[in-house]
Protein backbone atom coordinates (compact mmCIF):
# COMPACT_ATOMS: atom_id res chain seq x y z
CA UNK A 1 0.00 0.00 0.00
CA UNK A 2 2.90 2.32 0.82
CA UNK A 3 4.37 1.74 -2.67
CA UNK A 4 1.02 2.50 -4.31
CA UNK A 5 0.70 5.73 -2.33
CA UNK A 6 4.26 6.76 -3.27
CA UNK A 7 3.64 5.89 -6.93
CA UNK A 8 0.40 7.89 -7.07
CA UNK A 9 2.09 10.93 -5.50
CA UNK A 10 4.93 10.63 -8.01
CA UNK A 11 2.45 10.46 -10.92
CA UNK A 12 0.51 13.46 -9.59
CA UNK A 13 3.66 15.59 -9.07
CA UNK A 14 4.96 14.62 -12.53
CA UNK A 15 1.63 15.54 -14.13
CA UNK A 16 1.65 18.95 -12.41
CA UNK A 17 5.27 19.61 -13.38
CA UNK A 18 5.12 18.37 -16.98
CA UNK A 19 1.51 19.20 -17.78
CA UNK A 20 1.13 22.56 -16.08
CA UNK A 21 4.25 24.23 -14.70
CA UNK A 22 6.63 23.48 -17.59
CA UNK A 23 4.22 24.49 -20.43
CA UNK A 24 3.20 27.68 -18.61
CA UNK A 25 6.84 28.59 -17.97
CA UNK A 26 7.81 28.03 -21.61
CA UNK A 27 4.81 30.07 -22.78
CA UNK A 28 5.63 32.91 -20.38
CA UNK A 29 9.30 33.02 -21.43
CA UNK A 30 8.30 32.97 -25.11
CA UNK A 31 5.78 35.78 -24.70
CA UNK A 32 8.13 37.93 -22.61
CA UNK A 33 11.40 37.52 -24.49
CA UNK A 34 10.48 36.23 -27.98
CA UNK A 35 7.01 37.67 -28.49
CA UNK A 36 7.13 37.97 -32.28
CA UNK A 37 8.50 34.46 -32.78
CA UNK A 38 6.13 32.93 -30.22
CA UNK A 39 3.20 34.37 -32.15
CA UNK A 40 4.22 33.17 -35.61
CA UNK A 41 6.63 35.91 -36.82
CA UNK A 42 3.70 37.73 -38.41
CA UNK A 43 4.35 40.49 -40.94
CA UNK A 44 2.06 43.53 -40.86
CA UNK A 45 1.55 46.28 -43.40
CA UNK A 46 -0.51 49.27 -42.27
CA UNK A 47 -1.59 47.33 -39.19
CA UNK A 48 -2.93 44.38 -41.21
CA UNK A 49 -1.34 40.92 -41.08
CA UNK A 50 -0.20 40.00 -44.60
CA UNK A 51 1.69 36.81 -43.81
CA UNK A 52 4.44 35.21 -41.78
CA UNK A 53 8.20 35.38 -42.21
CA UNK A 54 8.23 31.61 -41.74
CA UNK A 55 5.63 30.42 -44.27
CA UNK A 56 5.82 31.01 -48.00
CA UNK A 57 2.97 32.28 -50.14
CA UNK A 58 2.06 31.71 -53.76
CA UNK A 59 3.09 34.68 -55.90
CA UNK A 60 2.08 34.49 -59.56
CA UNK A 61 1.78 38.14 -60.58
CA UNK A 62 4.64 39.14 -62.90
CA UNK A 63 5.42 42.31 -60.92
CA UNK A 64 6.41 40.29 -57.84
CA UNK A 65 9.19 37.89 -56.94
CA UNK A 66 8.03 34.30 -57.19
CA UNK A 67 8.81 31.81 -54.43
CA UNK A 68 9.63 28.14 -54.63
CA UNK A 69 7.37 25.45 -56.01
CA UNK A 70 4.93 23.90 -53.55
CA UNK A 71 3.21 20.56 -54.00
CA UNK A 72 0.64 21.65 -51.39
CA UNK A 73 0.11 25.00 -53.16
CA UNK A 74 1.00 26.81 -49.90
CA UNK A 75 -2.22 25.46 -48.39
CA UNK A 76 -2.37 26.57 -44.75
CA UNK A 77 -6.15 26.57 -44.47
CA UNK A 78 -7.73 24.07 -42.12
CA UNK A 79 -10.97 24.33 -44.10
CA UNK A 80 -9.48 23.34 -47.46
CA UNK A 81 -8.99 19.76 -48.54
CA UNK A 82 -5.53 18.30 -48.78
CA UNK A 83 -2.38 18.30 -46.73
CA UNK A 84 -1.12 21.51 -45.19
CA UNK A 85 2.57 20.75 -45.54
CA UNK A 86 4.88 18.37 -47.32
CA UNK A 87 6.53 17.54 -50.58
CA UNK A 88 6.25 14.76 -53.12
CA UNK A 89 9.98 14.03 -52.79
CA UNK A 90 10.05 12.53 -56.26
CA UNK A 91 13.25 10.97 -57.53
CA UNK A 92 14.99 12.88 -60.31
CA UNK A 93 13.85 10.19 -62.74
CA UNK A 94 10.14 10.40 -61.80
CA UNK A 95 7.99 11.40 -64.82
CA UNK A 96 5.76 13.73 -62.77
CA UNK A 97 8.78 15.68 -61.53
CA UNK A 98 10.16 16.01 -65.05
CA UNK A 99 6.75 17.17 -66.29
CA UNK A 100 6.43 19.80 -63.54
CA UNK A 101 9.98 21.09 -64.02
CA UNK A 102 9.50 21.37 -67.79
CA UNK A 103 6.20 23.19 -67.27
CA UNK A 104 7.86 25.64 -64.87
CA UNK A 105 10.64 26.29 -67.36
CA UNK A 106 8.05 26.96 -70.09
CA UNK A 107 6.03 29.25 -67.79
CA UNK A 108 8.98 31.18 -66.37
CA UNK A 109 11.22 30.91 -69.41
CA UNK A 110 14.95 30.60 -69.78
CA UNK A 111 17.55 29.43 -67.35
CA UNK A 112 16.20 28.89 -63.86
CA UNK A 113 17.96 28.13 -60.62
CA UNK A 114 17.51 24.82 -58.86
CA UNK A 115 15.31 26.34 -56.16
CA UNK A 116 13.04 27.89 -58.81
CA UNK A 117 11.98 24.48 -60.09
CA UNK A 118 12.20 22.27 -56.99
CA UNK A 119 10.17 22.13 -53.81
CA UNK A 120 11.45 22.43 -50.29
CA UNK A 121 10.85 19.51 -47.95
CA UNK A 122 7.94 21.28 -46.25
CA UNK A 123 6.46 22.81 -49.39
CA UNK A 124 6.17 26.09 -47.44
CA UNK A 125 9.66 27.61 -47.74
CA UNK A 126 9.46 31.44 -47.58
CA UNK A 127 12.97 31.98 -49.00
CA UNK A 128 14.66 31.88 -52.38
CA UNK A 129 18.34 32.13 -53.21
CA UNK A 130 19.79 35.49 -54.20
CA UNK A 131 20.60 34.04 -57.63
CA UNK A 132 16.95 33.06 -58.08
CA UNK A 133 15.87 36.58 -57.09
CA UNK A 134 18.37 38.19 -59.48
CA UNK A 135 17.10 36.06 -62.36
CA UNK A 136 13.65 37.60 -61.82
CA UNK A 137 14.81 41.24 -61.82
CA UNK A 138 14.32 41.95 -65.54
CA UNK A 139 10.72 40.71 -65.51
CA UNK A 140 9.85 42.76 -62.42
CA UNK A 141 11.62 45.90 -63.68
CA UNK A 142 9.73 45.67 -66.97
CA UNK A 143 6.36 45.18 -65.23
CA UNK A 144 6.93 47.98 -62.72
CA UNK A 145 8.72 50.34 -65.13
CA UNK A 146 11.63 50.88 -62.76
CA UNK A 147 15.39 50.65 -63.08
CA UNK A 148 16.71 47.10 -62.51
CA UNK A 149 19.51 48.59 -60.39
CA UNK A 150 16.95 49.68 -57.78
CA UNK A 151 15.60 46.14 -57.59
CA UNK A 152 19.11 44.68 -57.34
CA UNK A 153 19.82 47.07 -54.46
CA UNK A 154 16.60 45.93 -52.80
CA UNK A 155 17.76 42.31 -53.08
CA UNK A 156 21.12 43.23 -51.59
CA UNK A 157 19.43 45.09 -48.71
CA UNK A 158 17.25 42.06 -47.88
CA UNK A 159 19.89 39.35 -48.30
CA UNK A 160 20.55 37.01 -45.40
CA UNK A 161 24.12 35.74 -45.36
CA UNK A 162 24.78 32.34 -43.88
CA UNK A 163 28.10 30.56 -44.05
CA UNK A 164 26.73 27.06 -44.61
CA UNK A 165 24.17 27.70 -47.37
CA UNK A 166 23.70 30.04 -50.31
CA UNK A 167 22.66 33.59 -49.46
CA UNK A 168 18.89 33.94 -49.53
CA UNK A 169 16.02 36.43 -49.31
CA UNK A 170 12.55 36.25 -47.81
CA UNK A 171 10.06 36.55 -50.70
CA UNK A 172 7.28 38.18 -48.65
CA UNK A 173 9.58 40.85 -47.20
CA UNK A 174 11.09 41.50 -50.63
CA UNK A 175 7.68 41.90 -52.27
CA UNK A 176 6.50 44.24 -49.51
CA UNK A 177 9.64 46.32 -50.04
CA UNK A 178 8.89 46.39 -53.79
CA UNK A 179 5.44 47.81 -53.09
CA UNK A 180 6.96 50.45 -50.83
CA UNK A 181 9.42 51.71 -53.47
Amino acid sequence: MKQLNTSLRFVFVTMILCGLIFPLTVTAVGQLFLNSQANGSLVKVDGQVVGSKLIGQKWTQPEYFHGRQSSVDYNMSSTEEGVASGSHNYANSHPDLKKRVNQTIRDEGGHLTNDAVTESGSGLDPHITVLNAKRQVDRIAKERHINPQRINQLIQDHTTHHGLVDDYVNVLELNIALDQM
